[in-house]
């Protein structure tokens, strides 16, 4: 029989490394979850049953949670991002990886998976990344980092993130939680509706706008990203990374409806499909485009997550 992974998800959002488990196909119990946004929880119990709540991170008691083998976390990277104000430890969300420690130098996982921005490991930063290894190796594991972009995996999104692999276990020689990369063969207009609603796109005057503050010509010839913080369009026919909607960064360009140019926001189920899901996968009935939207930017790319489970698993 195969080994069923004893899973505690902290900082949940729709629940990643629960989804990853459930693609690779491998057996896991979600013993427990740590999260605070109502809507993030509202969408994790809609596809997840009777998995507890132990809420906000910095209030757990370790001693109190079940025993489980696998820590995973996607502690808050708004304070990391190049986006954000950059604050690191400043914010009080910096610093919460120290939660992470305290439980699992009490718990033991034999397994964590952790996940941040890009930037974490960069500039002003790189003291807190390297506190973060370090403490980890003071606690007993071994450590692996690496930074992957969803757009090497199959989904066509420019998504970079920093993911730490620790174990209490010898890591093999020549052994690594990377996944193999692979050739893309769909891009942007695979993932995209068929039909959006009108609701979506900008009105005329909007994009007449939106030519004028940013130059860029909106005739195009199959639906591209445009990227509004660097005012272009991404002719990669690659998604740039998703974001949380208040940034307003981010539109589908389609080929032109008689003269009139076609600019529009993604849909939310655009969102979830380029972060590895397949429609009919995810619940997300009862949402608004907003709380759908930031739940979606704020995950794991759960593809990705999928391919480097199944590194982990063979460990087992």
């Amino acid at each position: 029989m195969r080994k069923k992974i004893k899973l505690f998800e902290a900082f949940t959002g729709y629940g990643g490394a629960s989804w990853g488990l459930k693609k690779a196909k491998i057996p896991f119990e979600a013993i427990g979850y740590s999260e605070i946004d109502k809507f993030a929880i509202k969408l994790y119990e809609l596809n997840n049953k009777k998995v507890k709540n132990f809420g906000d991170i910095t209030k757990i008691e370790p001693e109190k949670l079940p025993d489980f083998d696998f820590f995973t976390g996607g502690f808050p990277c708004q304070t990391f991002s190049s986006i954000g104000k950059g604050e690191g430890e400043l914010d009080p969300r910096g610093t919460l990886f120290y939660d992470i420690i305290k439980i699992c130098e009490i718990k033991k996982p034999n397994f964590i998976l952790l996940e941040n921005v890009k930037g974490l490991t960069t500039n002003s930063h790189k003291p807190t990344f390297d506190k973060i290894l370090g403490e980890l190796k003071r606690i007993g594991y071994n450590v692996q980092w690496k930074i992957l972009n969803t757009k090497d995996y199959g989904i066509p999104q420019n998504r970079e993130r920093i993911w730490i692999f620790a174990t209490l276990k010898k890591i093999p020689k020549g052994w690594h939680f990377e996944p193999k990369k692979q050739k893309l063969k769909k891009f942007l207009k695979n993932f995209i509706d068929k039909k959006p609603n009108e609701e979506y796109y900008l009105n005329k005057k909007q994009i007449e706008r939106l030519t004028e503050i940013t130059g860029v010509n909106f005739n195009v010839k199959e639906p591209l990203c445009f990227d509004r913080y660097n005012k272009k369009i991404k002719a990669d026919k690659i998604c740039m990374t998703l974001t949380e909607p208040h940034h307003n960064i981010m539109r589908i360009v389609e080929i032109k409806k008689g003269n009139n140019f076609r600019v529009r926001k993604i849909t939310p189920r655009e969102h979830f499909r380029l972060m590895g899901f397949k429609d009919e996968e995810i619940d997300l009935n009862g949402f608004s485009y907003n709380q759908l939207c930031k739940c979606a930017s704020n995950g794991w790319d759960v593809n990705l997550v999928s391919k480097i489970m199944k590194n982990i698993y063979s460990l087992y």
